[in-house]
C-alpha cells in the first residue's frame, strides 16, 4: 500500500471513530444534549480535527441516519430473497414485518429514521448536499419496493385499482409506522387492556392494513 492510500485508509478510519463515538453518545445522552466538545472526547480527538472532517453535529447525525438506512435495507433485502416467490400483498406483508424487525434489532436508527423532519436544506437545488441526497436515495430503497409491490398487485388483480400507486405505498408506511410506534410505546397497556402480545397485535394488523387495500370482487 502506498502512501496516498494509506494515508486516505487512516482518513477515513479516523472519519468512522468519529461517526461511531457521536452515535454512541447521542444513544446515551441524546442527540439535543451531546456537543461537539463531547464527541471529541469521546472520539480521542481535539474539537478541531472533529472539523476536518465534519462541518456540524447535524452532519455527524445524517451519516448515522444513512448508516440506519443501509441497516434496514439489507434486512429488506434479506427478507425479500427469502419470499421471492410470493404474492404481491404477501411481499408487502414482508415488508412491514422486515420494518417491525429492525425497529426491534436497531432501535436507535429505527427513531432517528422515523423521528426526522424535512429541514429547510432538503431539496433544495440552490443549496445541495451529497449526503442528504444519499439519504433519502437510501430511504427510498424501501418505498420503492413497495411501490413495485402494489403496481404488480394491481396488475394482477390482487389489489385495488381506483387510487394512485404512490398514494397507497405513503398510506401504507404511514400505517405501518403508526402501528409499530403504539406497540413498542404501549406493550404493557395491550397486555393489560387487550389480554393479547405485541406480535399478534402486529400481525393482526398488517392483516387489517392489507385487507384494505385487496382488490374487491363483487
Amino acid at each position: 500500500m502506498g502512501t496516498v492510500e494509506r494515508k486516505e485508509k487512516e482518513r477515513l478510519t479516523r472519519r468512522q471513530d468519529v461517526i461511531d463515538a457521536a452515535e454512541a453518545l447521542f444513544m446515551e445522552k441524546g442527540y439535543e444534549h451531546a456537543t461537539m466538545d463531547d464527541i471529541a472526547m469521546d472520539a480521542g480527538f481535539t474539537k478541531k480535527t472533529i472539523y476536518a472532517y465534519f462541518s456540524s453535529k447535524d452532519e455527524i447525525s445524517m451519516e448515522i441516519m444513512l448508516k440506519g438506512f443501509k441497516a434496514l435495507n439489507k434486512l429488506i433485502d434479506d427478507t425479500l430473497a427469502l419470499n421471492i416467490n410470493e404474492s404481491s400483498i404477501e411481499s408487502i406483508r414482508c415488508l412491514g414485518l422486515a420494518f417491525a424487525d429492525f425497529s426491534q434489532k436497531y432501535p436507535y436508527y429505527y427513531k432517528i429514521i422515523t423521528n426526522y423532519e424535512n429541514k429547510e436544506r432538503d431539496f433544495n437545488p440552490s443549496n445541495p448536499s451529497k449526503l442528504v441526497d444519499d439519504c433519502y436515495i437510501a430511504g427510498q430503497y424501501s418505498m420503492q419496493h413497495l411501490e413495485a409491490f402494489i403496481k404488480a398487485g394491481i396488475s394482477k388483480k390482487e389489489i385495488l385499482d381506483d387510487t394512485d400507486p404512490k398514494i397507497i405505498a405513503l398510506v401504507l408506511w404511514s400505517s405501518v409506522t403508526g402501528l409499530i410506534n403504539i406497540i413498542g410505546r404501549k406493550e404493557k397497556y395491550i397486555a393489560a387492556y387487550f389480554n393479547d402480545n405485541t406480535n399478534l397485535i402486529l400481525l393482526e394488523g398488517l392483516k387489517l392494513i392489507l385487507n384494505a387495500i385487496r382488490y374487491k370482487t363483487y
